[in-house]
């Protein structure tokens, strides 16, 4: 059995050429890309030599688990290295969404150590989320989603992917045992930078945690949701040529309700005065694009509703992921950034009768 590299420190020229079917590497230097990429993991640029008579790519990206041993251990039993594993081994490359190309994918019997080398992408064009999304690449962007959804929407193809967990999977009531742990250290960071509302909101949520998922499964017509869809997760152009959009990190992705998808980007990748603006028009041009992908039996009304409770979920979720180890200046910015953002989303978007479910 071939070993799984630790980190991108740990994979060797030999350990290329037995994974990769490209004939001899000579030699293998790495750069770390981990300037705010990769919070549950080490992402890394690997520049190949080939001996005479090889011929590879030039460049790989390699995904290796998280140098921080609390954000390894929450991707572990979170199962995220396991998901995006078996997302490249079994439907990269199947579906309407464009990813980087698969070299190279193994993940341990217990899920807590992962490697991936993938197709690099140069030359793309990325978002900058702390700056935030223009207009058009969040039009795009929400069209992206909309051929996600519409493809496995309620499918059987969908349900045949056992690996692909629901949201209310014991690996996601997790996070709420997480919760309760972190609230009085949350609380006491975002007293007097969040509204006092949305932080009792947030205490007040926990304890319901669990009905909230499973509230979520029984409105039915779940999807494939990719659940990590922000800017820093799409490149644009590049050598794939223009026009193409790719889309990175499977880790997180569930059967789940698609505009959870819509709500993760509108709440965290544009800013908060351009999501007051664009964000009705934006959740309509989704729902209308599934309706037009042969989507049935999903109201406006409910699609809407759907999208402000998510948001609403996903400023929960700042309280039991909002500590990980960033690993890097950039990365602590960007959780600087985003979480108040989700925070006065939910709160512009008055979901405190969310608690009402219960």
């Amino acid at each position: 059995m071939t070993t799984i590299p630790s980190s991108a420190a740990d994979i060797s020229a030999g350990w290329l050429t037995e994974v990769l079917d490209v004939g001899a590497v000579s030699d293998v230097r790495g750069e770390n890309l981990g300037a705010g990429l990769g919070l549950l993991g080490e992402v890394t640029r690997l520049h190949l030599t080939y001996a005479d008579g090889a011929d590879g790519p030039a460049t790989l990206i390699a995904k290796t688990q998280s140098p921080s041993p609390e954000s390894a251990f929450v991707a572990q039993v979170m199962g995220f290295y396991d998901r995006e594993v078996n997302f490249y081994r079994s439907l990269a490359g199947k579906i309407d969404i464009r990813t980087p190309h698969c070299y190279y994918a193994d993940v341990s019997e217990d899920g807590g150590s992962f490697v991936l080398l993938l197709e690099e992408v140069t030359d793309a064009r990325m978002i900058d989320q702390i700056t935030g999304a223009t207009r058009a690449d969040a039009e795009t962007i929400v069209d992206q989603a909309v051929a996600l959804h519409a493809h496995f929407w309620d499918t059987d193809e969908l349900h045949a992917l056992e690996w692909l967990p629901p949201i209310n999977t014991p690996l996601f009531l997790a996070a709420g045992d997480m919760a309760t742990q972190k609230l009085p250290a949350y609380q006491a960071y975002w007293k007097g930078k969040a509204r006092d509302e949305v932080l009792t909101f947030v205490t007040d949520l926990t304890p319901h945690y669990p009905a909230l998922l499973d509230w979520w499964v029984a409105q039915g017509h779940p999807t494939f949701a990719h659940m990590d869809y922000r800017a820093d997760n799409f490149l644009f152009g590049g050598s794939e040529g223009e026009g193409t959009v790719t889309l990175l990190d499977w880790q997180l992705s569930v059967r789940g309700v698609g505009v959870w998808d819509i709500a993760n980007f509108l709440a965290a990748s544009i800013t908060p005065e351009h999501r007051r603006e664009w964000q009705h028009d934006l959740v309509r041009r989704y729902h209308d694009g599934l309706e037009a992908a042969g989507v049935t039996g999903y109201d406006w009304d409910t699609c809407w509703r759907e999208y402000r409770f998510a948001v609403a979920q996903q400023a929960w979720s700042t309280c039991p992921m909002g500590d990980l180890d960033p690993g890097n200046d950039r990365g602590q910015l960007l959780l600087d950034t985003i979480t108040p953002r989700y925070l006065e989303a939910a709160h512009d978007l008055d979901v405190y009768e969310v608690l009402e479910l219960f």
